[in-house]
């Protein structure tokens, strides 16, 4: 009897990710149309209809990511090889931020869509909770950190706001899951300046940069040190970087 029930169980483990398999793998194709369309579009400067197919794509990962929670652990592989779609990972597998450039108008413009785990649910929205759409319009995000404190999870996010060939921005937001599980972007934990005051990110203008402007924020785990490249007042970017250690909850700057 016991044999026969675990033969039971092992076959419905088997069709169980067969069945998720298959509806992952109807998504992705899903997707890959639409995404496709878009590069049609684009390729016959109809600027209008490149439009409407990236907001029916955008709906369409929106709509799929909150009712299939398995695409919060998908690796949309044939999206990222072929179309580019950006798709970063935190290390606990509760946050995931997919960025793709439509390039409207010529320019970068970059469409994000954030899906994280709220509680025993799985969500997903074109913007975090308290964040501001403003401000996060058209950043094309590079890098994820995972920092996990007392009561709460860091999520640190590397960013690059691009406007034309010459003008753009780089930084590091920052967004925090607490002791409930909620996700916000209202976490104010780097302290840059001498009077203390905290921010939840740091964004540097790059138009009229000069010097090692190949140079990135980054995140080091092992030591738990943010390092943030040196810009001049004259639009210099040093090879050096000012550290920020976290340490009780807050990253402050290292004194050289």
């Amino acid at each position: 009897m016991n044999k026969f029930k675990h033969f039971l169980f092992v076959v419905f483990i088997a069709i169980t990710t067969s069945v998720v398999a298959q509806v992952n793998w109807r998504i992705q194709n899903d997707l890959e149309y639409h995404y496709q369309r878009i590069d049609y579009w684009r390729s016959r400067l109809n600027n209008d209809s490149a439009v409407y197919e990236d907001s029916i794509l955008r709906a369409k990962l929106l709509y799929y990511t909150s009712v299939n929670p398995a695409t919060l652990k998908d690796n949309f592989k044939y999206l990222k090889y072929y179309d580019h779609l950006a798709v970063l990972n935190s290390d606990d597998n509760s946050f995931r931020i997919y960025s793709w450039d439509n390039g409207t108008n010529g320019n970068h413009n970059f469409i994000n869509v954030f899906q994280y785990k709220n509680g025993d649910k799985v969500e997903s929205a074109p913007i975090v909770p308290g964040a501001d759409a403003g401000t996060l319009k058209s950043r094309e995000y590079k890098n994820m950190y995972t920092l996990k404190a007392k009561g709460r999870v860091y999520y640190l996010v590397t960013f690059i706001t691009p406007r034309d060939k010459q003008d753009y921005s780089m930084g590091i937001e920052i967004f925090s899951r607490n002791s409930h599980g909620d996700l916000d972007d209202s976490t104010h934990i780097i302290v840059n300046n001498s009077y203390g005051t905290a921010v939840n990110e740091l964004e540097f203008e790059m138009a009229n940069a000069s010097g090692a402007t190949n140079h990135s924020i980054y995140f080091n785990k092992k030591n738990r040190m943010l390092y943030v490249p040196i810009m001049w007042k004259d639009g210099v970017v040093s090879t050096a970087y000012t550290q920020y250690r976290f340490k009780n909850n807050y990253f402050t700057e290292v004194k050289q």
